[in-house]
C-alpha cells in the first residue's frame, strides 16, 4: 500500500511552538547561572525593601511614643523630663516631622520657662532643618522672631516674622504676625508700618487688631 504523506506535515524543529521551548531550554542552560543570580538579586531588594519598611514603621511608631511622653510631661508641667524626650525625639529622628515638632517643642520650653533665648533659637533652628516640616515650620520662624527679639536683634525678628507671615499654614497667625510686624518697624521703617496697620484695618478676619491698628496709624501720622 502506498501511504502518501501530508503536504503539510513539518518537521518538528520547524513548529514554532516545538521550536521555542528548544531555543528556551538552550538558553536555559548556557545562561542558567545568570539567571540564578538575577533571581537571587530581585529576592535580594524585595526582602531589603519590605524589612526596611517595617524597621521604618518601628522606628516611627517609637518616636512618637517618646513624643507622647514628652506632651504628657509637658502638659503636667513637668518641664525638665518633657525636654528630654524632646531632646531626645529631635536628636534621634531628624529630618522626620516628629523630630521637627519634638526640636520646636523644646525650643518653646528654653524660650518660654527656661526664658534662654540662645537656646531657644538653637533647637528651633533645627526645627526648620527638618524638611517637610508643614506647620511647624512658620510656628519655628515665629519663635525665633521672639527669640531675636528678646536678644535686642530687631532685624532678625522682622525677618522671620517675614517668613512666617509668607507661610500659608500660619493663615490663621498671619493678623497676630502682622501686628507684631507694625510695632517692631514703628521705629526703624514707619512707612512699613502704616503698612501693616492699614492691612490690618481691612481684614475682616482681624477685628482685634482693628483698634488698635487705628491707633498706631494715628499716631503716626499725627508724628509725620
Amino acid at each position: 500500500m502506498d501511504i502518501k504523506k501530508k503536504k503539510n506535515s513539518q518537521p518538528v524543529g520547524d513548529d514554532p511552538l516545538i521550536g521555542g521551548l528548544i531555543k528556551a531550554k538552550a538558553y536555559m542552560s548556557k545562561n542558567g547561572t545568570i539567571l540564578l543570580v538575577c533571581v537571587a538579586a530581585v529576592a535580594v531588594v524585595i526582602i531589603g525593601a519590605f524589612t526596611y519598611s517595617r524597621m521604618r514603621e518601628a522606628s516611627i511608631s517609637r518616636a512618637q511614643e517618646i513624643f507622647g511622653v514628652g506632651v504628657l510631661d509637658y502638659n503636667a508641667d513637668r518641664f525638665d523630663d518633657a525636654l528630654d524626650a524632646f531632646s531626645k525625639a529631635a536628636n534621634s529622628y531628624r529630618n522626620t516631622p516628629i523630630g521637627a515638632m519634638s526640636a520646636f517643642m523644646a525650643g518653646s520650653i528654653y524660650l518660654q520657662q527656661r526664658q534662654d533665648a540662645d537656646q531657644a533659637i538653637v533647637w528651633f533652628e533645627m526645627a526648620l532643618s527638618g524638611g517637610d516640616i508643614g506647620f511647624v515650620r512658620g510656628q519655628a520662624n515665629e519663635g525665633l522672631a521672639t527669640a531675636y527679639e528678646k536678644k535686642g536683634d530687631i532685624a532678625n525678628a522682622i525677618r522671620h516674622l517675614e517668613r512666617a507671615l509668607r507661610d500659608r499654614n500660619m493663615a490663621h497667625r498671619h493678623p497676630a504676625i502682622r501686628w507684631r510686624l507694625a510695632l517692631l518697624n514703628k521705629d526703624s521703617n514707619p512707612s512699613a508700618t502704616m503698612a501693616y496697620s492699614r492691612e490690618l484695618i481691612a481684614d475682616t478676619l482681624a477685628s482685634t487688631f482693628h483698634q488698635r491698628a487705628e491707633n498706631l496709624l494715628a499716631a503716626l501720622n499725627a508724628g509725620q
